[in-house]
């Protein structure tokens, strides 16, 4: 497996961290597809105990909204019966705007109806994402990232055309070293970037298969509000106003609980305007979000000065209700992905979301089986990840058991062996000098960026890691012997990449 940036550096970092059913698809009565994603949230909660956590949402109703309480109610009892859930996590309607004020903090209460209580759960996509490339990896994948896929080159033919041979070309990205890789088979698994594959394809015919209309999506991370007693486990959904006013199709805002007590506000449908690589929010993005924020919770005064961090992404979301030529309706698995392969023999996994990669795993895999002739029996949803898995007592031992699952004793080995790398980056944040290690000796960071906002998410705390990139890149260089010069780029190229992100902040 080859990435031509960090793992989950695209799309798979930039979720509203949430594996879910869908429960707006539920209103729009998609069945299968809310059944499905249900299904996938349940196996992942059993291999991935660590990394998903359930969470309740709150449904918020108000006057004037397109669903009355009655309704969601009802579609919210539907929606958890769908999977096999615990006893606790049984749909409730709550009336008392007290109560609700309680569980979600000090919201809007002027026309406010009642709320809804359903369940689904969190996850950091980036670890999550992690945690799969490492389980491939002690299954035998090879895998690389920073490098990038150039182009397909002329295939091996043979008498036999199942024994063909692929090559593509390929790049390192760091030496900018060029080198031919042969396969039997290729898959592109490239999210937003498909069509960019495509367009490579030998037997590329021109037409696209994603579409780019509101492909995009950003989130904002906000410092939490001050709630009561244990309010701060409970997200909220709220349909939008703009789109009411604007008479388009309603929408909703996710409020929910992150890390470092913060909260994940999103997200958006746009149109992007800019490649992929260079997707981040815009200004008009920025101000929806805070806006429709802002109104749920009158009383806190939200401003782009309130915003720790933000972040956007591009959704493959698959151009199947027009006629796609060359794919046939077998080639459709289901609404929200797609297989198939191209008459040049490349295989495509098209669309889908962070909830269904297992599933869309499993299936593009089993396609390959089928083709190279090989029994197997998929384990993915009965055996655990190994890195989302594991325990350990003491406060400390158990976040690190969280966010790392086995690499926790990696850790504590790094740790036994040098008692200085107990100490914190920071005062101010949790985080390990042997973490950071960890980070690059364990799980392939390669930058800076790679180790502030995907493996350790210190780029979404409160001034971004900026402070304290020179500690950390002072760090790393002693023990990677890293020269001056390369210590110096990592942290301008931080810097730049932060300032750039939050340019329309």
């Amino acid at each position: 497996m080859i990435e031509q940036g960090d793992f989950a550096n695209g799309t798979s970092s930039a979720t509203s961290q949430l594996v879910h059913g869908g429960f707006r698809y539920l209103l729009k009565r998609d069945i299968e597809l809310v059944k499905n994603s249900r299904r996938e949230r349940e196996i992942l909660c059993r291999i991935a105990p660590n990394l998903v956590k359930p969470i309740p949402l709150a449904l918020l109703c108000y006057k004037g909204d397109p669903y009355p309480l009655t309704g969601m109610q009802l579609a919210a009892h539907y929606y958890n019966r769908l999977s096999k859930t615990d006893e606790k996590e049984k749909s409730i309607t709550i009336r008392d705007v007290r109560k609700i004020q309680h569980l979600v903090g000090p919201i809007a209460t002027n026309t406010l109806k009642g709320c809804v209580l359903l369940w689904d759960s969190t996850v950091d996509d980036a670890r999550l994402t992690l945690a799969t490339i490492k389980d491939a990896h002690r299954h035998g994948a090879i895998v690389a990232n920073y490098v990038r896929f150039l182009n397909f080159l002329d295939q091996q033919e043979t008498v036999n055309a199942e024994n063909r041979i692929y090559k593509v070309a390929a790049e390192d990205v760091i030496s900018r070293q060029c080198f031919e890789i042969s396969a039997r088979k290729i898959v592109s698994a490239t999210g937003p970037w498909s069509d960019h594959i495509w367009r490579k394809d030998p037997s590329y015919d021109g037409i696209p298969r994603l579409l780019a209309e509101n492909a995009k999506g950003i989130h904002l991370l906000l410092p939490r509000c001050e709630k009561e007693d244990d309010a701060g486990t409970y997200g909220l959904i709220s349909f939008t106003q703009v789109e009411k006013q604007r008479r388009r199709n309603p929408r909703v805002i996710f409020i929910l609980p992150g890390a470092h007590n913060t909260s994940i506000v999103g997200t958006t449908e746009t149109t992007p305007e800019e490649d992929l690589v260079s997707v981040r929010p815009s200004t008009n993005e920025v101000t929806y979000l805070l806006s429709e924020t802002q109104r749920i919770f009158p009383e806190r005064t939200l401003n782009k000065d309130t915003i720790i961090a933000a972040y956007a992404g591009t959704r493959p979301l698959i151009a199947a209700k027009r006629h796609i030529h060359g794919f046939s309706k077998t080639d459709f698995v289901s609404r929200e992905h797609l297989i198939t392969e191209s008459p040049s023999g490349i295989m495509y996994l098209y669309g889908g979301k962070l909830t269904t990669h297992r599933q869309m795993a499993e299936e593009t895999v089993n396609h390959l089986a089928t083709f190279l002739n090989v029994r197997r029996a998929c384990k993915t949803a009965v055996y655990p990840l190994p890195d989302a898995v594991g325990e350990a007592s003491g406060t400390d031992a158990e976040r690190l058991v969280r966010r790392y699952g086995e690499g926790y004793s990696t850790i504590q080995k790094f740790i036994t062996e040098d008692g200085t790398l107990a100490e914190p980056v920071t005062p101010s944040l949790p985080f390990t000098k042997a973490e950071l290690l960890y980070a690059y000796w364990g799980e392939m960071a390669i930058t800076l960026e790679d180790l502030l906002w995907r493996r350790t998410r210190i780029g979404w705390t409160p001034g971004q890691g900026v402070d304290i990139a020179p500690k950390i890149a002072q760090f790393l260089g002693e023990k990677n012997n890293w020269s001056h010069t390369k210590i110096s780029a990592e942290v301008e190229a931080y810097r730049e990449r932060i300032h750039w992100l939050n340019f329309n902040l």
